[in-house]
């Protein structure tokens, strides 16, 4: 019997953060908080964080590319595989320039 894949995930709790008039006003003017080492140094410590630093070192070299309102950067080899979808794919993170929001992990 096939198993319903929205049965494998609990009803997540989190909710999309509410930005306050500081960050309202960093949007409208275009101010970007996040620096391209910064976007890096956030890629490799998410990685590190889910997948070990095994999977953060294996990923050397990282490349970071100009992607307009994003960082996005990229693993240069394949994760071992795991359950979640889009893996076993290179890391190519997207990462909001703005505020640092996570937009895409594999895009």
């Amino acid at each position: 019997m096939p198993v319903d894949p929205t049965s494998l995930f609990p009803q997540s709790t989190i909710k999309e953060p509410t930005r306050d008039a500081s960050m309202t006003v960093r949007t409208a003017i275009g101010q970007q908080l996040i620096s391209k080492e910064i976007a890096l140094e956030l890629c490799k410590m998410v990685i590190a964080h889910w997948r070990g630093e095994d999977e953060c070192k294996a990923q050397l070299p990282f490349t970071v590319e100009d992607g307009g309102n994003v960082w996005k950067v990229a693993g240069s080899r394949v994760l071992t595989r795991s359950w979640i979808p889009g893996d076993p794919a290179p890391i190519q993170m997207s990462i909001s320039k703005l505020d640092a929001a996570i937009v895409s992990f594999f895009g």
